[in-house]
């Protein structure tokens, strides 16, 4: 299998295209203590990082995803040894703050801590909390008034300590819009999954579960508010985002035939090109394959457009096109694909062994 099914692929069958809006990046802050645990943060945090990628609108990722500490130095949690991103002095401003369980205290009952932790709950987008995390939201005064809930084990204490808020057991997350509460460890997946949803679109969280391997059944009265394609994606961005269903679904004539409408309308819409490119790939043409490739890397990165010229070369060659194939491969390392010996470990490429081209460029190389 060549490397655009491997690497290219979950790129291109989840990222809409070419909208009109203004792509936004949300700013997620993940806020750690000592000892907090672990799957806490790290959940939502594959989550957020993950969507980033599902969610992104015109090369825009979703998400911009960062750990925030008291201090910023390197920090026990729970053994597993981590350094955040920023400092309360540093982070910026997030749209979306968790606050992950464990010893929460060390947030609430540190005064420096808590008034950045109250300030950026309030002033976020969503403020959620995973496990005893809640207990940090409810200091700050923002579970008076909603039903929420938090690690089973803590029910009790939580309605206890906030009387004015209604713990509820037996939920994995509560939304109430701008706050999202969660149980414990695990349900921070499921939270985040529904926050996901919320703002993107039921198929970008859809794709960020079955990325994580991770079985999430979203609650049905929820479900039904959810959008399936991407909000943040203008029509065309929408009509891109229909192509790509097609084309997961293997409705390959439909997809090849809403991707070449759109590029009649913007021939310079690098996506949709890509998606053309998977589509000829699985009807077997490569030769269509690798120029819907190359029509794609204007206006990349440098080294998005590196792995992306390596994969045409590899189209070239199915088709045996290989002096096309042997240029492209050329291109792709001068644009930084770091697999020098490709033509020895992708057997699509043996045939390359001993090109002309490639033989000039070693001895240029060697010089």
């Amino acid at each position: 299998m060549s490397a655009l099914s491997l690497l290219t692929l979950p790129l291109l069958l989840s990222a809409p295209a070419a909208a009109d809006k203004t792509p936004y990046t949300r700013n997620v802050a993940i806020v750690v203590y000592e000892h907090a645990q672990p799957l806490d943060w790290t959940g939502p945090y594959e989550v957020y990082h993950d969507a980033a990628r599902f969610g992104a609108v015109a090369g825009v990722p979703a998400f911009n995803v960062y750990l925030v500490s008291k201090t910023g130095g390197p920090l026990d949690l729970q053994g597993l040894t981590v350094t955040p991103t920023y400092s309360i002095a540093n982070a910026p401003r997030p749209d979306i703050v968790m606050f992950p369980g464990g010893p929460a205290e060390r947030v609430y009952s540190d005064p420096e801590f808590f008034a950045w932790a109250e300030k950026a709950s309030k002033e976020a987008e969503i403020a959620q909390s995973v496990c005893t995390g809640a207990f940090v939201l409810g200091k700050a005064g923002l579970l008076d008034g909603l039903e929420v809930t938090t690690f089973h084990g803590a029910i009790e204490s939580l309605q206890r300590t906030y009387p004015k808020a209604a713990v509820k057991t037996g939920r994995r997350f509560v939304d109430n819009g701008h706050v999202v509460t969660t149980a414990g460890i695990s349900a921070g997946i499921d939270g985040s999954l529904h926050v996901v949803a919320r703002l993107l679109g039921r198929r970008v969280a859809d794709q960020v579960a079955t990325y994580m391997e991770y079985s999430w059944i979203p609650e049905a009265t929820l479900a039904t508010g959810y959008a399936y394609l991407n909000p943040s994606a203008d029509a065309r961005g929408r009509r891109v985002q229909t192509a790509e269903v097609q084309a997961e679904s293997k409705d390959f004539d439909e997809a090849e035939a809403s991707f070449r409408s759109l590029l009649q309308q913007n021939p310079a819409d690098g996506d949709s090109w890509s998606g053309l490119a998977y589509v000829l790939q699985q009807r077997n043409d490569h030769a269509g394959a690798a120029e819907a490739l190359v029509k794609s890397t204007a206006g990349a990165p440098t080294l998005r457009a590196a792995y992306t010229y390596y994969d045409a070369a590899v189209e070239y060659a199915k088709a045996g096109r290989n002096d096309d194939a042997a240029a492209i491969l050329a291109k792709a390392w001068a644009s930084g694909y770091p697999d020098r010996n490709a033509v020895d470990t992708e057997k699509a490429l043996a045939t390359l062994k001993g090109h002309p081209a490639l033989r000039r460029l070693a001895s240029e190389r060697s010089r």
